[in-house]
């Protein structure tokens, strides 16, 4: 678990979700922790999103289920400076492997699912356990497997990864657009990973890209970088669709290179 401020825009959000779920049902949710890019000290105002991890008291009751619901909805209605995505867990929950885990309410981009699987994974208590800031109680103890993790993340640039990979390859026009950020970064992230033994943010896996690969990928990794953090200056690409067949491009070199 690290330890660092949080934004005013991350606790605006998250004290306004704990005010809304305690009073449609108090004393279900006794902890909250943020993690991510918050987790990282790399939160990017406008871009990024709040991940989180609610613990609740006890397995949740059908009625609770729709408290948890009906406190995200309103939640969106605020307006805020950026959403709240995350799972709502036990304890118990966190304490044994991911695959053990049964599903859970889960919340992305405003679309609450009662029972899924977002990031019940080995990534998500890693992170969890290791970079995360506490908003309302103490983290309870996080199951964690370095190994695990590992192969979970080879798998999935095996799998999901080289599917990203081939889709952009065939839809360029998807590749071109300022959303292939997300893939640029997120493939560095994953390749991070496999390569150091740590998770990091996107960011910071840009960075570290930047310092480790090969000269040609500087263009791209340069550009999703300003995308994302908002850096001064213009694109390097003149025509979009060269920046969309070096992402493509980027992302298949990532699944090949783990």
């Amino acid at each position: 678990m690290t330890s660092h401020a949080l934004p005013k825009q991350v606790v605006e959000v998250c004290t306004t979700w704990l005010d809304l779920v305690d009073g449609l049902a108090p004393g279900l949710v006794t902890g909250l922790h943020v993690r991510g890019g918050v987790g990282f000290g790399e939160f990017v105002p406008g871009v990024s999103d709040i991940d989180m991890v609610a613990v609740l008291a006890h397995r949740r009751s059908y009625a609770e289920v729709d408290a948890l619901a009906e406190s995200h909805a309103l939640l969106g209605e605020r307006g805020l400076a950026a959403p709240l995505d995350g799972v709502h867990v036990t304890a118990s929950d966190l304490a044994r492997d991911p695959d053990d885990c049964p599903d859970v309410p889960c919340v992305l981009h405003g679309w609450f699912e009662a029972e899924g699987r977002y990031d019940v994974s080995p990534v998500g208590w890693h992170e969890l356990a290791f970079h995360s800031v506490p908003v309302r109680g103490d983290l309870p103890a996080v199951w964690t497997d370095h190994d695990r993790l590992l192969a979970f993340t080879r798998n999935a640039l095996a799998t999901e990864w080289a599917a990203h990979a081939s889709s952009l390859a065939k839809f360029p026009d998807e590749a071109a657009t300022d959303a292939a950020t997300w893939h640029v970064l997120g493939a560095a992230r994953l390749l991070h990973l496999v390569q150091t033994g740590r998770q990091t943010s996107k960011s910071a896996a840009g960075r570290w890209a930047l310092a480790t690969l090969d000269e040609q990928w500087h263009p791209v990794l340069h550009d999703a970088l300003r995308l994302r953090d908002g850096l001064p200056g213009t694109s390097p690409y003149a025509d979009p669709a060269d920046r969309g067949a070096d992402v493509a491009a980027f992302v298949a070199h990532v699944v090949a290179s783990a």
